[in-house]
């Protein structure tokens, strides 16, 4: 027997290449009805407006289409950027198995593994994400570290199975550490770091396999069985580009932009004069934010890269779409409880940066800019000595400062004094929900 797996991975609400995607993928479960479907987490990003409008359902309508036949629940975006209640929620009109051996909550209880028979060959697909203990232990769920979830799931498999296939949210470093150790795994279908294996690759005779990001590929596994014994491994990663395009895709993907644009249409609020940004210097529109960080979560002073603000909010009326476009970013507001003299080398350490960072382009740790942009620090100044200054004058070494920050600045590897100092996630809103009750407020 031959069994064709297709997969894909982290896609984050690219759905500039969904239509090809979803063609490809219809094209050959019409011609295969033995081949298996998989997503491997975050294939919404609340970037997009119509994934933001709908808090990724109108995503998941999309995997009906093919159909896909499992999807592992939580990539960290969909775990990160969800509420529990949109989490719980999200995948109701999902027609296919919904994986996650090591994130439970009593309200929702995905499924450990799932079998598929073909042929009478028993194929177990288990699922496993990254753990983001921050998130999750606020939004109450139940986590379990990867490999003892691994472990109790593999025990618990019957003993007739004759492969073992792990949709992994757990980026590459780990998956070859688990086919290291587990080589009765057949395939490890990997993501979460975005890394693209064109032809896969082979690990102590564990195949493993993945798509890079944005839907700029779709993989193929190939699987030759003679009796209970698999023969032939073999991955390919097609590239959507070189997929057949048709003159309606593009208006398709323009569909879901405006659909979103048009859910999100609701007007906020109305000033008599815009706010406007910048990526290199303070802004009306970065003081406005600041206020209304510092206000939500008591903080004394907000530190951000000027590079989350992409647009002005403009003068009139402002809606819930122009406050995406804005800040289009899945960031939350973390608060770090500083001595003076934490801050003042906190101060020092992120300022030696700034410039390095002022063009630099980042990707990912939640934030959706272009480049980096000036490090705000309101409050924070240098005196001709150099000096670290609060308002213009001494900080009281032994004093608490309340220092609020986004998940940039705690994940990304750009600031590993950050990781050493007491963090707290202080909401599950983002930014972008904090300015806008702000604006609705001011509106009241």
């Amino acid at each position: 027997m031959q069994l064709k797996i297709y997969h894909t991975n982290d896609i984050h609400s690219h759905l500039e290449n969904w239509p090809k995607i979803e063609r490809f993928l219809q094209e050959k479960k019409a011609t295969d009805d033995k081949a298996l479907f998989f997503d491997i987490g975050d294939f919404i990003d609340r970037v997009h407006p119509l994934t933001e409008a709908t808090a990724g359902q109108a995503n998941t309508s999309l995997l009906n289409h093919v159909p896909y036949d499992a999807v592992t629940i939580i990539g960290n975006n969909e775990g990160t950027t969800l509420s529990k209640e949109q989490l719980q929620h999200l995948y109701d009109d999902y027609t296919g198995d919904v994986l996650c051996a090591n994130i439970q909550n009593t309200m929702s209880p995905f499924k450990d593994f799932v079998i598929y028979e073909r042929d009478n060959e028993k194929i177990a697909v288990i699922a496993l994400t990254v753990i983001f203990s921050q998130f999750y232990d606020l939004l109450d769920w139940e986590t379990e570290e990867p490999i003892t979830a691994l472990e109790r799931v593999l025990a618990s498999l019957p003993e007739d199975v004759s492969t073992i296939i792990l949709l992994s949210h757990l980026g590459l470093p780990m998956d070859e550490k688990i086919a290291e150790r587990y080589p009765e795994i057949t395939l490890i279908l990997g993501s979460h770091t975005h890394h693209l294996l064109e032809e896969g690759k082979f690990v102590n005779g564990v195949l493993l396999a993945a798509c890079g990001r944005y839907g700029e590929y779709v993989g193929e596994v190939t699987l030759n069985f003679n009796s209970e014994t698999i023969v032939y491994k073999e991955a390919i990663a097609h590239k959507v580009d070189n997929l057949v395009a048709t003159t309606k895709d593009h208006l398709q993907t323009q569909l879901f932009f405006e659909t979103g644009k048009q859910l999100l249409s609701q007007v906020v609020a109305t000033r008599p004069h815009e706010l406007t940004h910048s990526w290199y210097e303070e802004s009306e529109l970065s003081a406005f934010v600041n206020q209304s960080i510092c206000e939500a979560v008591e903080a004394d002073t907000f530190l951000v890269n000027a590079g989350i603000y992409l647009t002005d909010l403009p003068r009139g009326d402002i809606t819930r779409f122009d406050i995406h476009q804005c800040l289009p970013h899945p960031l939350n507001p973390f608060v770090l409880s500083l001595t003076g003299n934490q801050l003042i080398f906190l101060a020092r350490k992120i300022m030696e940066q700034a410039d390095s960072l002022r063009d630099y382009p980042l990707r990912g740790y939640g934030f959706r800019g272009e480049v980096f942009g000036q490090i705000l620090f309101p409050r924070i100044t240098f005196d001709k000595k150099g000096y670290v200054l609060w308002d213009n004058t001494p900080i009281i070494r032994d004093k608490i400062y309340k220092v609020a920050t986004t998940d940039t600045f705690i994940f990304a590897p750009l600031f590993p004094v950050i990781k050493e100092l007491d963090v707290s996630l202080k909401s599950e809103q983002f930014i972008r929900n904090i300015v806008e009750e702000n604006l609705l407020n001011e509106k009241r």
